[in-house]
């Protein structure tokens, strides 16, 4: 896992191979921790050419003894990578504009960040003469996310794994889809959704990005890995109760549904274990996070 230099990555995936990469975020670490023992790290991985790790998202999984030895077991499934969001401006070939609207896109949801990105990195100018990447990723790290102590020490940064997560899977996504096919997000954080989603709106509007072929970006939550597993036999029906009590609380799904006449109805609402239960055993059901 160390010692892959963010060149060796370029390489990798300027191979043309139909590439399988997933992104992990730190909340999904923390559940594939304590369902180890019933669903174990290759079943879930080995369909994947690469796991990847955002930095920021890696200074979270640290926080945890558990976590980072469950990543450090990966390297026995596919290929990891943790990437520090400085090597993003290799990634995109050193088109610095262009990486620029990437992580504005991706903080539209929050209206403070966007005020902070215009007024503190951009300051009125033309784009093209923002200071150099390195600097005002370091000024929005360090200036621009909310700040809270945590009992270890460490302090966490608001939303930086989110977005972190957000504007590397659009790099792969818009610099790299000739050689990557899927690109899925390992994640339950509602947030981390909701920055991926608005951001692909305006994207599709934005003229540098909107005619550029593109690779779609998935998302396996939580309760889509159970949904999964059951379908795969991993959980069987004499389990699931157990395992769902275990592991499982109520939460928000986005699904859809057929219907009888084969039109698709979409669905967000609150799901208990009861509901979810009856969810596992509907062919028609189809969850979305």
């Amino acid at each position: 896992m160390k010692g892959e230099s963010i060149n060796d990555l370029k390489k990798y995936l300027s191979t043309g191979r139909s590439l399988k990469i997933c992104i992990l975020d730190n909340n999904s670490v923390e559940f594939l921790t304590w369902v180890r023992k019933s669903v174990s790290p290759e079943k879930i991985f080995s369909q994947y050419d690469m796991i990847l790790i955002p930095k920021w998202v890696w200074v979270e999984v640290c926080d945890s003894d558990n976590r980072k030895s469950y990543i450090n077991d990966l390297k026995h499934c596919s290929k990891v990578q943790i990437i520090d969001e400085v090597d993003y401006l290799t990634l995109v070939d050193y088109k610095e504009a262009e990486l620029y609207y990437l992580f504005l896109y991706c903080c539209y949801n929050v209206s403070r960040l966007v005020s902070f990105i215009k007024k503190n990195i951009l300051k009125n100018r033309p784009v093209e003469d923002l200071d150099p990447y390195e600097e005002w990723l370091s000024v929005f790290y360090e200036e621009g996310l909310d700040q809270k102590k945590l009992s270890n020490g460490r302090i966490q940064r608001k939303n930086a794994g989110e977005i972190s997560i957000s504007v590397l899977s659009y790099i792969f996504s818009y610099y790299y889809s000739g050689s990557i096919d899927i690109i899925t997000i390992f994640s339950s954080d509602r947030d981390t959704y909701e920055f991926v989603s608005k951001a692909k709106e305006i994207l599709y509007k934005d003229e540098r990005f909107k005619d550029r072929s593109n690779t779609s970006i998935t998302f396996k939550s939580n309760d889509l890995l159970i949904y999964e597993w059951t379908r795969l036999g991993y959980i069987d029906e004499q389990n699931i109760h157990t395992f769902l009590d275990s592991y499982r609380q109520t939460r928000r799904i986005k699904f859809t549904r057929k219907k009888q006449d084969n039109s698709i109805e979409e669905q967000d609402k609150l799901i208990d274990n009861a509901a979810f239960l009856e969810m596992l055993k509907d062919s028609t059901i189809y969850l979305i996070f």
